[in-house]
């Protein structure tokens, strides 16, 4: 029996389908924390955000999105007007949310240190809690 995919495979399907077969505007929540100095945030967006930085993600935008690299999600993002080409780990996306409500990941699936109670599972492994 398989363990199903992975919280980062799970997260780029999502944003496959969302943005590039549902031309749908996707909302991410990035944890600071978990950017390496090569994302191309600029310091003032990391040091800005201590809740995680928001990012809202429209395919009316030139995004130019690398959804194919199973590190990392590739995509130009502009800040105060100036456009970024960023690099965000996979595992740095807390939060995928369409509209008013999204998944929140509770932990990512190499998290060697999960919540003290263990959160719902979905049949593939993958923790997720439903967030408004």
């Amino acid at each position: 029996m398989g363990t199903g995919p992975t919280a980062s495979e799970t997260k780029r399907n999502v944003l496959r389908v969302l943005l590039v077969e549902g031309s749908q505007s996707v909302k991410l929540v990035v944890d600071p924390e978990k950017l390496d100095t090569l994302s191309g945030f600029p310091d003032r967006v990391i040091t800005g955000y201590d809740d995680g930085i928001p990012l809202d993600l429209n395919p009316a935008w030139p995004l130019e999105l690398d959804l194919d690299d199973p590190i990392s999600l590739g995509v130009s993002l502009s800040f105060g007007g100036q456009v970024c080409r960023c690099r965000v780990a996979w595992a740095a996306i807390t939060t995928v949310a369409v509209g008013l409500g999204g998944v929140r990941w509770e932990h990512e699936d190499h998290d060697p240190s999960p919540p003290a109670a263990p959160p719902p599972q979905t049949a593939s492994g993958t923790h997720l809690r439903v967030v408004k």
